[in-house]
Formats: C-alpha cells, sequence, structure tokens
C-alpha cells in the first residue's frame, strides 16, 4: 500500500507542477480571455504559483512519507477547499457539472488515503 500512496504523491506532485508552470508562464493555454484581461492573466499565474507550491509538497511527501501524514491532511484540506469553490460555482451557474467532478477527484484520493495512513499509524504505531 507504501508503494501506491507514494505514487499517487508523485502522480499529484508531477501533475501540479505542470499545470502550475503552464499557469504561470503561458496563462492564455488555460483561459485565453487572460490575453486580453490584466487580472484574469495574474490571477492565473498567482494560482499557478500555489498549485506549483502544492506539488513541492506531493513530491515531499512521496520522498519523506514517514514523516508526511499532518502534511498530507494539509493537501488534503486545499483539495476540499478547491472542490468547494468549484462546486460553489457550478451550483451558482457559472461552471458545467464536469467541473466539480474532475476538482472533488483529488479530494476523495487524498480522503482515502488519509483513511488508509491514519489506520496504517494506529496498527503500526512508531
Amino acid at each position: 500500500m507504501k508503494k501506491l500512496i507514494k505514487a499517487v504523491y508523485l502522480v499529484f506532485g508531477s501533475f501540479a507542477i505542470l499545470y502550475g508552470s503552464i499557469a504561470l508562464v503561458m496563462p492564455t493555454v488555460l483561459h485565453s480571455e487572460s490575453a486580453r484581461s490584466f487580472p484574469l492573466a495574474h490571477n492565473l499565474r498567482e494560482q499557478g504559483a500555489a498549485a506549483i507550491f502544492m506539488g513541492l509538497m506531493g513530491l515531499w511527501c512521496s520522498l519523506n512519507y514517514d514523516r508526511s501524514l499532518v502534511v498530507h491532511y494539509f493537501l488534503t484540506f486545499f483539495a476540499a477547499l478547491l472542490s468547494a469553490i468549484h462546486w460553489h460555482d457550478y451550483f451558482d451557474g457559472h461552471l458545467p457539472f464536469i467541473s466539480p467532478l474532475y476538482n472533488t477527484v483529488p479530494f476523495l484520493v487524498f480522503s482515502a488515503i488519509a483513511i488508509l495512513r491514519t489506520r496504517e499509524t494506529s496498527l503500526h504505531p512508531q
């Protein structure tokens, strides 16, 4: 199980760093309107910086598995916030249904991992 969880951290970290780098350097790739809107481009770049940070934390969790449970909880909380934002905007009529769905996947995956890791810790205290 530990190898699978470490792989999830690696995939998440790599994807977040890739997404964040694109948002930081080329925000128009994510949203063409950002070429005409400085506030949108600025917000996408800030979002990119946050994604890079979260990706680095995911990579850290993979490389420091035994010391990463608290960081994992923070990643789960961050994923919950993103999910909540997208569900709110969907229910307000601003986003299609697919947007909150795929933004909820990281939260569900990290929540499942949190449960598995908490059980693992309670079965094998250090």
